[in-house]
């Protein structure tokens, strides 16, 4: 429901709601950042010849892949729910 939460600024999204949308969202964000992942996986697979020492890296930049691209996809994710 409506009630007034002291300190909130105009536009704001109280911290109940800012994590009910959290959880909604972060489904959404997983799957988004997994099949970014995978799509680097899948470039280093077939596009470039792998040594063991570049697979290593490929692991790394994967991995950095699903966290940037999660918390990119999770806030997109929030502000699109908050606007619906």
């Amino acid at each position: 429901g409506e009630r007034r939460v002291p300190g909130l600024t105009w536009g704001d999204v109280c911290p109940d709601c800012l994590g009910g949308l959290h959880r909604r969202a972060s489904p959404v964000a997983r799957r988004i950042s997994l099949f970014a992942a995978l799509l680097v996986v899948a470039y280093a697979w077939w596009g470039i010849t792998l040594t063991p020492a570049s697979r290593v890296w490929v692991a790394g930049v994967a991995i950095g892949t699903y966290f940037v691209v999660r918390k990119i996809a999770t806030a997109i994710a929030i502000e699109v729910m908050r606007k619906s």
